[in-house]
């Protein structure tokens, strides 16, 4: 059976003013430099939405890997979050959907303002309710990474215990795992990982009428139709490309960033 969402979160839009969605932004690969100029991209985009942003939902794998201690956080992408943090204090909410890649998120992105969460949740903006997450590990499938996740990425002794690795070795090291140091392609895996999201929307439209689900994780950009009333969005990703979904009341439309 399709795991459903708890609660509706109702947000009303206001005149002149959208909602906008991205992710897999993947800071840290394939090296520093690559990811410097994506961040910078990423940057000019949130500039560019800066004047008409009433909620942005960030999808997840923001960062290639995350693994925050209790008082040290990863130093690069410090130009970002502090982008984001005057975006807050100028009213623009966040929204953060924890990917497969930052799934280690402690404290720190609340303390900014941040609203993170871990699983789909579902929304209620203007007249339509939407669902919205990451991705990864839903539907029928990747069942290995389904323990993965659940035996180690949300096992809070196993976080306890990389939390003694001191940062100078932990942070490299889940780097090293994560395949940070390799170059990511859209490739026909995408399609077929889009394909099992799509899946699950189908599925979980048969136990609640969803109008709009939006997703990423997949990198695969995409639009179809769940079913005559329903949607599905896909995000796409920053690697390769820079698409985004933006909803102004009226229409969702998936974008390309040009700067």
């Amino acid at each position: 059976m399709t795991k459903l969402t708890k609660k509706n979160i109702r947000l009303q839009i206001k005149k002149n003013k959208k909602i906008y969605f991205a992710g897999d932004f993947h800071f840290g690969r394939p090296n520093k430099d690559d990811s410097q100029l994506r961040e910078k991209k990423v940057i000019n985009w949130l500039n560019s939405i800066n004047s008409d942003a009433q909620d942005v939902f960030l999808l997840g794998d923001l960062f290639d890997f995350w693994f925050e201690y209790r008082n040290v956080i990863p130093k690069e992408n410090l130009r970002f979050l502090a982008k984001i943090s005057d975006m807050i204090d100028e009213g623009i909410n966040f929204h953060y959907f924890l990917g497969n890649h930052d799934t280690w998120v402690l404290n720190y992105f609340n303390e900014l303002g941040i609203q993170v969460y871990k699983d789909p949740e579902e929304f209620i903006i203007d007249d339509k309710t939407i669902l919205v997450g990451h991705g990864d590990g839903i539907g029928v499938g990747d069942f290995g990474y389904k323990v993965l996740k659940n035996v180690f990425f949300r096992n809070r002794i196993f976080e306890y215990l990389y939390r003694w690795i001191h940062p100078d070795i932990g942070i490299p090291l889940g780097r090293f795992f994560s395949g940070s140091k390799k170059a990511m392609d859209v490739n026909e895996n995408a399609e077929t990982n889009d394909k099992r999201i799509v899946n699950y929307c189908k599925n979980y439209y048969n136990y609640r009428k969803i109008n709009v689900f939006i997703f990423g994780h997949s990198h695969f950009k995409n639009k179809c139709t769940i079913a005559e009333d329903s949607f599905y969005f896909n995000c796409g990703e920053w690697i390769n490309g820079s698409s985004y979904l933006e909803y102004d009341s009226k229409k969702f439309q998936l974008l390309d960033f040009k700067n």
